[in-house]
């Protein structure tokens, strides 16, 4: 074990914390017995991916499962496959497509873990069709505070399974996962490239795009104005029957070279494109509003001229963005956030109008909005409703921490208003009060830690930020609601 000062990936959260970076289950069972002899709270972490307080634990302790990352088995009949923790998303499409079989709801980023995806119910582009990762979770198995290893499924310990799935590791550590596969009749997708020009415009075309459609996502331009407001871009996909023309071996294996060519590439101009990002968020005003009309010109352009759609494989529309696109750490910069937030459908239009004219009366607009599409499940503190998630990034300046704080907290009192949720995997913002308003269901959450976990063992910064009763100003709360009032007073 060691001290690690780790940080959040976006933004400026970060926490003392010691590191257990385990290999197999007797090493979890060994770091629970040696968090309980040093009275130390253990928060489990997989690849790192959360963008707020939830993997952050200061002057306690991680349990990092990355190392515990092998793919058990996979049934090609029946399409199931038994992974430990720490295997990546990467891993189960490479062992998945040459069986014709997908791994669904899975976020941008390969290298996140399953048991990270689980533990934060993570969605992808197929949401309303698939659900999120949640969805496809078949059983899990869970070791809980007294180090005994429980199995939870939708039949077995069904509250347990409801909460761990997006419990953010607070119930214990998932210790192995099965999870159902998609079959799929190829590799490739077509992609179709769709403009609106307003807010109601792009919500009636979402609604033809859904019935017909396999995998959605929406950019918004978040900079637009008056009749235009709302105005975005639609990228959707279905699936292409397998032609035979080509070896799928092959195909498979040169999808994922060129991935790996890709983050190669990506990772070697990390810091050129960082400070580009950062000089361009200085004057984002002029720079994102220019890049965000130049944009969806081009896409009109490219739809008028009828070369607005190509065909792809899976890996390349699953995974390659977030390598294209500057990552949102780059884009929100040292004093950034972001917020994903849920609107039923009933409420959209209403709820999302509402959104974006506080965005043209806050101190920085979003730097980035990306619209997906859900559909409602029954895990205790998921996010997800049926109808759409908006994911802001924002870049403020040092100057500007109070005043965002203030508009922040307008854009949650929008989102419990008209009934939504806010992805608490993103999240290091929101009151006790707002979570309180957004999640009913808490106490019921609550019940369950208390029955697995009573001397709460299993702990993080947002657990004590949000859900830890009789807690005061805590770390999590300096990492958290009072992180604002410190980066001011350093300004």
């Amino acid at each position: 074990m060691d001290w690690e000062n780790t940080r959040a990936l976006v933004g400026p959260l970060h926490a003392n914390c010691l590191v257990a970076k385990v290999r197999n289950i007797e090493e979890c069972q060994e770091t629970i017995r040696y968090a309980r002899i040093n009275k130390l709270s253990i928060c489990p972490r997989g690849g790192g991916y959360s963008y707020g307080d939830a993997i952050l634990n200061h002057k306690n302790l991680l349990l990092d499962t990355s190392r515990m990352n092998r793919v058990i088995s996979l049934d090609e009949a029946s399409g199931q496959v038994i992974l430990q923790p720490g295997a990546m998303l990467i891993d189960v499409q490479k062992l998945a497509l040459p069986h014709k079989l997908v791994l669904a709801s899975v976020p941008s980023e390969p290298t996140i873990t399953v048991a990270g995806a689980a533990a934060a119910n993570v969605n992808g582009k197929d949401g309303w069709r698939i659900g999120n990762f949640g969805d496809q979770v078949i059983q899990i198995k869970l070791m809980i505070a007294s180090g005994e290893t429980i199995c939870a499924s939708r039949s077995e310990n069904s509250d347990v399974f409801f909460a761990v799935i997006g419990g953010l590791g607070l119930l214990g550590v998932i210790v192995e996962l099965t999870l159902q596969l998609r079959r799929i009749p190829s590799i490739f997708i077509h992609v179709s490239r769709h403009h609106a020009p307003n807010l109601s415009a792009l919500l009636t075309k979402l609604k033809e795009v859904k019935a017909r459609s396999d995998h959605a996502v929406v950019w918004l331009d978040s900079f637009a104005t008056g009749h235009k407001m709302g105005r975005g871009v639609i990228h959707s996909t279905h699936w292409l029957e397998d032609s035979g023309e080509e070896d799928l071996g092959h195909s498979i294996a040169r999808s994922m070279q060129r991935l790996d060519s890709r983050r190669a590439h990506a990772a070697a101009l990390a810091p050129v494109v960082s400070r580009i990002v950062s000089l361009m968020m200085n004057f984002q005003s002029l720079s994102v509003g220019l890049f965000n009309k130049l944009y969806f010109r081009y896409c009109e352009i490219r739809t008028r001229l009828g070369s607005a759609d190509n065909d792809e494989s899976i890996v390349r529309y699953s995974f390659d963005a977030s390598f294209m696109i500057p990552s949102a750490a780059a884009v929100c910069g040292p004093h950034g956030y972001t917020i994903q937030l849920t609107v039923p459908d009933t409420e959209a239009l209403d709820a999302i109008s509402e959104m974006l004219r506080v965005c043209q009366d806050s101190p920085c607009y979003p730097a980035k909005l990306i619209m997906r599409l859900h559909r409602h499940d029954d895990h205790i503190v998921s996010f997800c409703e049926d109808g759409y998630s908006l994911n802001f990034e924002f870049h403020p300046k040092k100057r500007q921490i109070v005043k965002m704080k203030e508009f922040a907290d307008k854009l949650i009192e929008i989102t419990i208003k008209h009934g939504g949720k806010v992805h608490l995997a993103k999240d290091h913002i929101l009151s006790r009060s707002q979570f309180q308003r957004l999640y009913p269901r808490y106490i019921e959450f609550l019940e369950i830690k208390q029955r697995l976990d009573p001397d709460e063992l299993f702990q993080s910064e947002l657990y004590r930020r949000l859900l830890r009763e009789g807690t005061a100003a805590t770390a999590g709360e300096s990492a958290g609601e009072n992180l604002w009032k410190g980066q001011a007073a350093a300004g």
